[in-house]
């Protein structure tokens, strides 16, 4: 069973029109440290497993690190890959292109330098791009970023400086919030407020509004959350582990395999009549969404 991009669009467009105390002091010193990630570039049609049937959603020709693959799940900046969650959900698209990655021909591990952004393309998995003032060097195929004489590094930022002032309140700010949170709480932004300062202690591993991390960011915490009660169809759901649980979903709608979103029962239904595969009743999608009915 295949689908063309055009066909694979028309079934999904519904789906996807509703995812401690211290003394501070300044320094001039950069502890250098690094990152790695995997990489590679991906040129290949996308294809999910919905209810058995391969469906080839489109072709996805990107560069791609694992570290981003959240990210562009969560988002629907890429229309494949949107298209894809909107079929079989975030999680199973996760697996999907985290072994793609994995398995891609020419797939490098990256060790990236302090001071720079990932920057993934075509021929250069591994590239990235300095920031913080820092340059790349050496100019030709960098390794590392620098802060080059008579320039040096004050809190981070390397730059002209006659002297470098403190960054103490910032850190005494993180340990404050730190104190109120606690070690099982984190400290998320506060949706409608134009103040960056204003914030409060979530728990992210059951929180419904920010399940799995921030859905407002704040500080160094990124908005990596998930509004579970903003899945399309859903509702009824919980968060648990920091993973949207859904347990029933709106009218039209079944609770897919791994309980992680709402499929429409038309587009199902669409899927096993593109398939010729046996009505969509064996599957008693009333009561035991997308599980086939014993003898």
């Amino acid at each position: 069973m295949r689908f063309n991009n055009a066909r694979a669009f028309s079934l999904v467009i519904g789906l996807l029109s509703f995812a401690a105390s211290g003394t501070a002091r300044a320094t001039y010193q950069h502890l250098a440290r690094t990152t790695s990630d995997v990489c590679a570039n991906i040129d290949l049609e996308l294809a999910v497993d919905v209810l058995g049937i391969k469906v080839i959603v489109g072709l996805l020709d990107i560069c791609l690190c694992l570290s981003a693959i959240p990210d562009l799940c969560n988002s629907k900046s890429n229309p494949v890959v949107a298209s894809a969650v909107g079929l079989v959900g975030v999680a199973s698209v996760e697996a999907t292109l985290t072994d793609t990655v994995n398995t891609a021909a020419g797939h490098e591990t990256c060790t990236y330098p302090d001071n720079c952004d990932p920057l993934c393309s075509a021929g250069n998995p591994c590239g990235f791009q300095c920031k913080n003032g820092f340059v790349p060097s050496p100019a030709s195929h960098p390794t590392q970023c620098i802060c080059p004489a008579p320039n040096k590094v004050c809190n981070g930022i390397c730059g002209s400086y006659k002297s470098c002032p403190s960054s103490g309140p910032k850190k005494r700010e993180d340990l404050e919030r730190r104190a109120v949170c606690g070690a099982e709480l984190t400290a998320c932004g506060v949706y409608g407020f134009g103040n960056f300062n204003a914030w409060e202690c979530v728990d992210t591993k059951s929180d419904l509004e920010s399940c799995g991390g921030c859905m407002v960011p704040f500080g160094r915490n990124l908005a990596r959350g998930v509004d579970c009660t903003g899945i399309p169809g859903v509702m009824d759901v919980t968060c648990v582990s920091g993973s949207c649980v859904i347990r029933r979903c709106q009218p039209g709608y079944v609770v897919s395999l791994d309980n992680t979103f709402c499929l429409q029962t038309e587009t199902l239904t669409r899927l096993q009549a593109e398939a010729g595969d046996e009505p969509a009743a064996l599957y008693g999608l009333e009561h035991v969404p997308l599980q086939k009915k014993s003898a």
